[in-house]
Protein backbone atom coordinates (compact mmCIF):
# COMPACT_ATOMS: atom_id res chain seq x y z
CA UNK A 1 0.00 0.00 0.00
CA UNK A 2 0.90 3.62 -0.63
CA UNK A 3 0.09 6.83 -1.45
CA UNK A 4 1.50 10.01 -2.77
CA UNK A 5 0.07 13.11 -1.21
CA UNK A 6 1.24 15.31 -4.12
CA UNK A 7 -1.17 13.65 -6.90
CA UNK A 8 -3.86 14.98 -4.48
CA UNK A 9 -5.30 17.04 -6.60
CA UNK A 10 -6.08 14.67 -9.89
CA UNK A 11 -9.03 13.23 -8.22
CA UNK A 12 -10.89 14.96 -5.29
CA UNK A 13 -14.02 16.31 -4.54
CA UNK A 14 -12.73 19.44 -3.09
CA UNK A 15 -15.19 20.49 -0.87
CA UNK A 16 -17.21 18.01 1.60
CA UNK A 17 -14.73 16.35 4.74
CA UNK A 18 -13.62 17.92 8.20
CA UNK A 19 -10.95 20.00 5.98
CA UNK A 20 -13.19 21.67 3.67
CA UNK A 21 -16.92 21.54 4.94
CA UNK A 22 -19.40 22.23 2.90
CA UNK A 23 -20.67 25.45 3.05
CA UNK A 24 -22.89 28.55 0.69
CA UNK A 25 -20.12 29.21 -1.22
CA UNK A 26 -19.07 25.29 -2.29
CA UNK A 27 -21.84 25.77 -4.55
CA UNK A 28 -20.76 28.63 -6.36
CA UNK A 29 -20.44 27.18 -10.23
CA UNK A 30 -16.80 27.64 -11.61
CA UNK A 31 -15.39 27.17 -14.71
CA UNK A 32 -12.29 25.04 -15.32
CA UNK A 33 -9.90 25.18 -17.87
CA UNK A 34 -11.51 22.18 -20.17
CA UNK A 35 -14.28 24.73 -20.19
CA UNK A 36 -16.62 22.27 -18.39
CA UNK A 37 -18.52 23.85 -15.18
CA UNK A 38 -18.25 22.73 -11.92
CA UNK A 39 -18.57 23.61 -8.32
CA UNK A 40 -16.80 22.31 -5.22
CA UNK A 41 -19.12 19.61 -4.24
CA UNK A 42 -18.10 17.67 -7.53
CA UNK A 43 -15.65 15.40 -8.66
CA UNK A 44 -12.69 17.13 -10.34
CA UNK A 45 -10.98 14.66 -12.35
CA UNK A 46 -7.43 15.35 -14.29
CA UNK A 47 -7.65 12.27 -16.60
CA UNK A 48 -3.84 12.81 -18.19
CA UNK A 49 -2.56 12.73 -14.65
CA UNK A 50 -4.57 9.99 -13.72
CA UNK A 51 -3.84 7.95 -16.74
CA UNK A 52 -0.01 8.45 -16.14
CA UNK A 53 -0.07 7.75 -12.30
CA UNK A 54 -1.94 4.39 -13.35
CA UNK A 55 0.27 3.13 -16.31
CA UNK A 56 3.25 4.14 -14.05
CA UNK A 57 2.58 2.91 -10.47
CA UNK A 58 0.20 -0.13 -10.72
CA UNK A 59 2.91 -2.20 -12.87
CA UNK A 60 5.78 -0.80 -10.59
CA UNK A 61 3.25 -2.29 -7.19
CA UNK A 62 2.98 -5.76 -8.99
CA UNK A 63 6.71 -6.20 -9.88
CA UNK A 64 7.78 -5.05 -6.56
CA UNK A 65 4.98 -7.61 -5.11
CA UNK A 66 6.29 -10.75 -7.05
CA UNK A 67 10.34 -9.48 -6.66
CA UNK A 68 10.07 -9.48 -2.95
CA UNK A 69 7.92 -12.60 -2.48
CA UNK A 70 9.52 -14.39 -5.27
CA UNK A 71 6.28 -15.38 -7.09
CA UNK A 72 6.58 -16.46 -11.19
CA UNK A 73 3.96 -14.63 -12.80
CA UNK A 74 2.79 -18.24 -15.01
CA UNK A 75 1.97 -19.15 -11.28
CA UNK A 76 -0.57 -16.57 -11.20
CA UNK A 77 -3.86 -17.00 -12.12
CA UNK A 78 -5.26 -13.95 -12.77
CA UNK A 79 -4.03 -10.42 -12.48
CA UNK A 80 -7.08 -8.22 -11.29
CA UNK A 81 -6.66 -4.50 -11.80
CA UNK A 82 -9.18 -1.74 -10.72
CA UNK A 83 -10.78 -0.84 -14.08
CA UNK A 84 -10.83 3.01 -15.02
CA UNK A 85 -10.43 1.85 -18.20
CA UNK A 86 -9.53 -1.07 -20.99
CA UNK A 87 -7.06 0.85 -22.81
CA UNK A 88 -5.44 1.25 -19.47
CA UNK A 89 -5.69 -2.10 -17.95
CA UNK A 90 -3.42 -3.38 -21.42
CA UNK A 91 -1.31 -0.73 -20.94
CA UNK A 92 -0.35 -1.89 -17.64
CA UNK A 93 -0.71 -5.75 -18.61
CA UNK A 94 1.94 -4.64 -21.17
CA UNK A 95 4.36 -3.26 -18.76
CA UNK A 96 4.56 -6.50 -16.11
CA UNK A 97 5.17 -8.22 -19.25
CA UNK A 98 2.37 -10.81 -18.98
CA UNK A 99 3.17 -13.31 -22.19
CA UNK A 100 -0.18 -15.47 -22.07
CA UNK A 101 -3.25 -14.77 -23.10
CA UNK A 102 -4.34 -10.98 -21.56
CA UNK A 103 -7.59 -11.76 -22.13
CA UNK A 104 -8.28 -14.63 -20.19
CA UNK A 105 -5.35 -13.74 -17.65
CA UNK A 106 -6.58 -10.11 -16.99
CA UNK A 107 -10.45 -10.60 -16.54
CA UNK A 108 -12.50 -7.27 -17.08
CA UNK A 109 -16.33 -6.13 -15.82
CA UNK A 110 -15.88 -3.19 -17.91
CA UNK A 111 -18.43 -3.76 -21.02
CA UNK A 112 -21.16 -4.29 -18.01
CA UNK A 113 -20.37 -1.94 -15.33
CA UNK A 114 -18.08 0.88 -16.29
CA UNK A 115 -15.24 2.59 -13.61
CA UNK A 116 -16.89 1.27 -10.60
CA UNK A 117 -14.42 2.81 -8.47
CA UNK A 118 -13.02 -0.20 -5.48
CA UNK A 119 -15.53 -2.43 -6.57
CA UNK A 120 -14.22 -3.22 -10.09
CA UNK A 121 -12.52 -6.22 -8.32
CA UNK A 122 -14.88 -7.80 -6.66
CA UNK A 123 -17.45 -7.53 -9.39
CA UNK A 124 -15.27 -9.02 -11.53
CA UNK A 125 -14.49 -11.98 -9.52
CA UNK A 126 -18.25 -12.72 -8.89
CA UNK A 127 -19.06 -11.82 -12.75
CA UNK A 128 -15.92 -12.90 -14.90
CA UNK A 129 -14.18 -15.67 -12.37
CA UNK A 130 -17.25 -17.43 -10.36
CA UNK A 131 -17.33 -20.93 -11.65
CA UNK A 132 -13.12 -20.97 -11.17
CA UNK A 133 -13.74 -19.47 -7.85
CA UNK A 134 -16.02 -21.98 -6.30
CA UNK A 135 -14.03 -25.09 -8.42
CA UNK A 136 -10.34 -24.69 -8.29
CA UNK A 137 -7.66 -23.32 -6.18
CA UNK A 138 -6.60 -19.86 -8.08
CA UNK A 139 -3.37 -17.97 -7.17
CA UNK A 140 -4.14 -14.01 -8.39
CA UNK A 141 -3.26 -10.86 -7.47
CA UNK A 142 -4.93 -7.54 -7.09
CA UNK A 143 -4.13 -4.23 -7.72
CA UNK A 144 -6.25 -1.01 -7.03
CA UNK A 145 -5.35 2.68 -7.71
CA UNK A 146 -7.03 5.82 -7.67
CA UNK A 147 -7.80 8.64 -5.22
CA UNK A 148 -5.31 10.64 -3.40
CA UNK A 149 -3.28 9.00 -5.41
CA UNK A 150 -2.68 5.94 -3.98
CA UNK A 151 -2.27 2.41 -4.92
CA UNK A 152 -1.94 -1.05 -3.43
CA UNK A 153 -1.38 -4.57 -4.85
CA UNK A 154 -2.19 -8.08 -2.63
CA UNK A 155 -1.10 -11.95 -3.70
CA UNK A 156 -3.89 -13.70 -2.79
CA UNK A 157 -5.16 -17.69 -3.14
CA UNK A 158 -8.50 -18.88 -3.01
CA UNK A 159 -9.91 -22.60 -2.83
CA UNK A 160 -13.31 -23.45 -3.62
CA UNK A 161 -14.85 -20.82 -1.84
CA UNK A 162 -18.44 -20.02 -1.73
CA UNK A 163 -19.44 -17.26 -4.66
CA UNK A 164 -22.91 -16.22 -4.18
CA UNK A 165 -25.21 -14.53 -7.47
CA UNK A 166 -24.49 -10.81 -8.55
CA UNK A 167 -28.14 -9.17 -7.68
CA UNK A 168 -28.57 -5.98 -9.43
CA UNK A 169 -31.63 -3.50 -7.81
Amino acid sequence: MNTDGEGKDAIIVPHGGCRHPINTNSFIEEQGENGISYNQTQLHLDGMDVFSFGIKRAPESVDHLLNVFNIEKDNVDYFLFHQANLFMNNKIAKRIKIQSDVINKVPSSLEYFGNTSCASIPLTMVTKLKSDLENRHLNMIACGFGVGLSWGSVYFQTANIVCNDLTEL
